[in-house]
């Protein structure tokens, strides 16, 4: 009992340290356990709806409703993602449609246990691997809290988790999966054990209905392990073992080419081109016409490799959050055309710890070891090849270094206890300043991945969760605010990333994402009110009130006998809202009120109430949402019709951050 306590304590200090950050970040610092990326919840239902079609016995999805991520064979709409998260929402589904389309944050989290556990014992196994009959000493246990506390909350996934939609969700679960493979794999390949086997065919199995990629590496990882038992390696009698184990890795592979197969008509690949986004993408048509209709393949390697290992690939500001990631979208290098890119940061930035205890286990495997470390190269080399997807896929973003976790968590578990094998024959000074160095390291990359994932949550959620960051900002950093705060009639075409638009007279509030995707996000919109009057003999009219952008308006009808309407048109087409009678010399209010995160304005009147919604925003050219504002459709503080009405316009009430903001920049917006 003595010899496991300090391992106990370790491991009890490393995973509430790691849990506590990237559950903070899950939850977005709130109690909301239902919470989506996106205020409307797009993105977050995908799994939902493939688990309703597949309690119906099929494989596709209705028609539009995974919007432009589907993709479309033969008359039906697919999802490109593995049905493994959509199997785990049946059992839910079975019983209540209460917590449709809010099931993604408590999935993720589900993944992130399965996770912390498979990775905390497949650190202590390979501890005991490249340590074997070494008793743990305090040092080595502080430095395995530290290791744990940082693979748990100090990678990628601790940024993945601040966003509950599908996109991340599915790297919530792949991780996870691989990770508990590698686990098994370590094992099996240490000691014969049908158990193991079992559950590494299992996990490996999972993968493969997660995501491809992940699953395909794991899968070639169980054949070079089975080809290295059926060579007699670990010993002759574990050769069926090997045969045996190349079979499930066949039929594992098998499984995930019959499901892409029975969507896509192709056992690997996904007919980019029949994708819904493809038809509004000029730049995704571009990158499959010039690259050979696909967006994968080694002309993407250096890109993807300078991007995700450059050591600046991250930025430190003079305001909250002070860590963030680089201020410009990830660039091709090599003449590669990329399909998309977003800001992205690095792996050797963001996740140093581990970053440089995986290169102290390269060196070690390259290295004669005992043959039971020697093992260790054919799961660190699957961990290897389960980045291969990324790094030959013309798009890039933070999330997809989440591909390098498992072999980042699998190269830390070797390259820790050997540098503290190591230490072990140099003085107590030296090692306490590594482990204080792998302290600062691992606190770090938790700050970094929390607070990048804070932030990245409110611009993506927009409405009230930007709003707050920014007041939160505001409040803990206002002097450093001054230089990114600008002023514009209109809003312009690009700005410096983080930086603060006001518009007009405090009329609206952007704050520029840095991405080309939505560079200007709205934070809150000052309602647009007209006022409408009614002289003694009103007759039948029609007459534009306001005007959102080119092709929506929102106009008053008035009839002879006394009553009037508001309607909303858009391209053409009219929405009309109640009529309302009306009596000489009455006033009629008709408002408009944005929500920046919902890119819809709502109108009404008073009296009348609620007319409906019009939206925001127009689509560029490369099928991008651009925010617009609602304006009166008539030049002057007024406008008087031949019918008999008066229309004045009046903006609401004053935005309350956006005066905040402009009155720390010493901005007079009334001018």
């Amino acid at each position: 009992m003595h010899l496991l306590q300090p391992r106990r304590i370790a491991t009890a200090t490393g995973v509430g340290a790691g849990a506590w950050a990237l559950v903070s970040v899950l939850l977005d610092f709130s109690g909301n356990l239902t919470r989506t990326a996106h205020s409307l919840g797009y993105a977050s239902n995908f799994f939902d709806i493939q688990a309703r079609s597949l309690l119906d016995g099929k494989l596709s999805v209705p028609r539009g409703s995974l919007g432009i991520e589907g993709f479309v064979e033969r008359g039906q709409e697919y999802m490109y993602f593995g049905p493994f998260p959509a199997l785990l929402r049946i059992p839910v589904m079975l019983t209540t449609d209460e917590f449709d389309g809010r099931l993604t944050l408590v999935s993720m989290a589900l993944a992130f246990a399965v996770y912390a556990l498979m990775a905390t014992k497949l650190i202590w196994l390979v501890r005991d691997v490249v340590r074997e009959g070494v008793r743990v000493t305090r040092i080595e246990a502080a430095a395995m809290s530290v290791l744990i506390a940082a693979t748990l909350g100090g990678t990628s996934l601790t940024f993945n988790a601040s966003l509950p939609w599908v996109y991340h969700e599915v790297y919530a679960w792949s991780v996870a999966l691989i990770t508990g493979s590698l686990y098994w794999l370590v094992r099996l390949l240490q000691q014969q054990s049908i158990r193991s086997t079992s559950w590494f065919v299992a996990f490996t199995v999972c993968t493969v209905l997660t995501r491809a990629t992940g699953g395909w590496a794991m899968c070639l990882g169980a054949a070079m392990a089975g080809l290295w038992l059926y060579l007699g390696r670990s010993g002759a009698d574990r050769r069926r073992e090997g045969l045996m184990l190349v079979g499930f890795a066949a039929a594992a592979l098998s499984i995930g080419a019959l499901v892409n197969w029975m969507k896509f008509r192709h056992p690997f690949l996904f007919p980019l081109e029949d994708q819904v986004w493809t038809r509004f993408s000029p730049q995704r048509r571009e990158a499959l016409a010039v690259n050979g209709g696909s967006i994968t393949g080694p002309q993407f390697f250096l890109t993807s490799l300078v991007n995700y290992f450059r050591p600046d690939g991250i930025r430190f500001v003079e305001y909250f959050p002070w860590i963030t990631l680089p201020a410009d979208p990830a660039r091709a290098y090599g003449g590669a055309f990329i399909d998309q890119s977003y800001r992205t940061g690095s792996i050797t930035a963001f996740m140093p710890l581990h970053f440089l205890a995986t290169c102290v286990a390269t060196v070690t495997l390259v290295r004669p070891q005992p043959r039971e470390v020697r093992k260790l190269r054919i799961p660190f080399a699957a961990s290897i090849l389960v980045t291969a997807g990324v790094m030959a896929y013309g798009y890039l973003a933070y999330r997809y270094t989440c591909e390098f976790v498992p072999a980042l968590v699998l190269g830390a578990a070797i390259g820790v206890p050997t540098t503290v094998g190591w230490l072990d024959r140099r003085s107590k000074v030296l090692r306490r300043g590594v482990l204080a160095m792998g302290v600062a390291l691992a606190a770090f990359a938790i700050a970094a991945n929390m607070l990048t994932g804070y932030a990245t949550a409110a611009m993506t959620a927009g409405g009230s969760s930007l709003n707050s960051y920014l007041e939160l900002q505001r409040r803990l950093t206002p002097a450093a605010e001054r230089p990114a705060v600008i002023y514009a009639s209109n809003l312009p075409d690009n700005g410096a990333t983080d930086s603060l638009l006001i518009v007009g007279d405090c009329e609206s509030l952007y704050v520029n994402s840095g991405d080309f995707d939505r560079e200007w996000r709205p934070v809150e919109h000052r309602a647009l009110v007209i006022d409408v009057s009614f002289s003694p003999k009103f007759s039948e009219g029609t007459v534009n009130l306001v005007d959102v952008g080119t092709d929506r308006s929102i106009r008053l009808e008035t009839t002879d006998d006394g009553f009037a309407r508001v309607v909303i048109v858009d391209k053409g087409e009219p929405y009309a809202g109640p009529y309302v009678e009306m009596a000489p010399g009455q006033h009629l209010d008709v408002g408009v009120g944005v929500k920046g995160e919902f890119g819809y304005g709502e109108v009404s009147s008073e009296p009348g109430g609620f007319v409906g919604y019009v939206r925001a925003f127009s689509l560029d050219g490369d099928g991008i949402a651009q925010p617009e504002t609602p304006v009166p459709a008539f030049t002057g503080a007024s406008m008087t019709t031949d019918f008999g009405i008066v229309a004045t316009g009046q903006q609401g009430l004053a935005l309350p951050l956006c005066r905040s903001i402009a009155r720390s920049a010493g901005l007079d917006t009334s001018s």
